[in-house]
């Protein structure tokens, strides 16, 4: 089989897959590369690859901000490691290889299906298989080929700047009012990775470029570093886009990015590419992989994002967030609630009804009448 795109999520489909005793090849001209992103990687995600992976660091801290109301939250060592993008794609794609899959370093160009083969030409090559892997990200060539492109709505755009040389062990994630989203600083190794995100058809990476500039000219940990810009698409679907989806169809699974495995609210995607490519091998040993993919992404993925998508308007209204920000000031149980939202350890479901447990009734109705 062909698997397009080099990330988490078509690494360990690769490594399974191969695993396994099939033959796979891992196509991606990009690699070695740093990512657009915070790199930040949960206990959860981390414990879907094993013990292979070290080449993180634990955060310390995570600051949450709002305006002017800041609230800063200890973290323990097993919550969330920063990682470089290079570094641990890197590792995850060494363990495909090491398993027996071939890594083809080549950009994809034509893709085309006849007779029930898939062949894609990398570079000089062509290779054909008779399933189709597409982990390519969000504007990636087979979701394109397979299924559909997403629009422009189903999008968000993240923009920032790569900070050189910049000593610090804290997260801040800071609440934006317009648009409507938030702005994120994850201490990776060798720079800081500082950005905006927001959906894409309320902005434009012009304006997500000056909020991002804007802040860092006042955090002071950046102060005289200099900065390296980019700029990349993240899906951000709705309840009713999941419900469109199709992750799976004749010789052809999406994973990761390119599949719209995103949480919407905080658009961390690490932890479900690393699900939906072992998702992925494990359907291929069925069967009808398609059919069986499709049910466990809609049953075990697409569950979790709905309730985010549900959840998503309401969490960014500036009266919410500023509430947030005073009840993680004042409740030890919000804390908890909080850090264990960012560690991937509390789930969307339940959510509310842990926060009733912990929340003063009226912190609580304050909260609820802010969304």
């Amino acid at each position: 089989m062909v698997i397009v795109g080099a990330g988490p999520a078509g690494a360990v489909a690769a490594r399974d897959v191969a695993r396994a005793g099939m033959s796979v090849a891992l196509i991606d001209g990009s690699h070695p590369r740093e990512k657009p992103c915070g790199g930040g990687v949960t206990g959860r995600a981390l414990a879907l690859v094993g013990t292979g992976i070290s080449v993180g660091a634990p955060a310390r801290t995570v600051t949450f901000e709002s305006g002017a109301r800041r609230s800063t939250i200890p973290l323990r060592d097993d919550y969330v490691h920063i990682f470089s993008r290079a570094a641990f794609d890197a590792a995850l794609v060494q363990q495909a290889t090491d398993a027996g899959a071939e890594l083809v370093r080549a950009r994809v160009g034509a893709v085309d299906r006849a007779g029930g083969w898939w062949s894609v030409r990398a570079g000089p090559r062509v290779l054909e298989a008779p399933w189709l892997l597409g982990a390519d990200g969000a504007g990636g060539v087979v979701r394109k080929r397979a299924f559909q492109p997403f629009e422009r709505r189903q999008l968000s755009i993240a923009a920032g700047s790569y900070v050189d040389d910049v000593d610090v062990r804290e997260i801040v994630i800071a609440f934006i009012d317009v648009p409507s989203g938030y702005l994120w600083s994850f201490p990776r190794p060798g720079h800081l990775a500082v950005g905006t995100c927001a959906q894409a058809d309320a902005t434009t990476p012009r304006e997500m470029h000056a909020i991002t500039d804007a802040w860092l000219d006042r955090y002071r940990p950046a102060a005289g570093h200099p900065r390296r810009r980019y700029a990349w698409p993240i899906p951000s679907l709705s309840a009713s886009d999941l419900d469109g989806e199709q992750p799976s169809g004749d010789g052809w699974l999406l994973l990761g990015d390119a599949a719209g495995l995103v949480d919407p609210i905080t658009r961390e995607g690490i932890f479900f590419a690393l699900r939906s490519g072992m998702l992925a091998a494990e359907s291929l040993r069925t069967l009808d992989p398609a059919r069986r993919y499709a049910e466990r992404v809609r049953d075990e993925l697409h569950d979790e994002l709905r309730r985010a998508a549900r959840l998503k308007a309401g969490f960014y209204r500036p009266r919410f967030t500023r509430l947030l920000i005073d009840a993680l000031n004042q409740s030890d149980g919000v804390r908890e609630v909080m850090i264990d939202l960012v560690a991937g350890r509390q789930p969307y479901a339940g959510l509310k009804r842990r926060l009733l447990a912990t929340l003063e009734l009226g912190l609580m109705a304050r909260m609820l009448f802010a969304r």
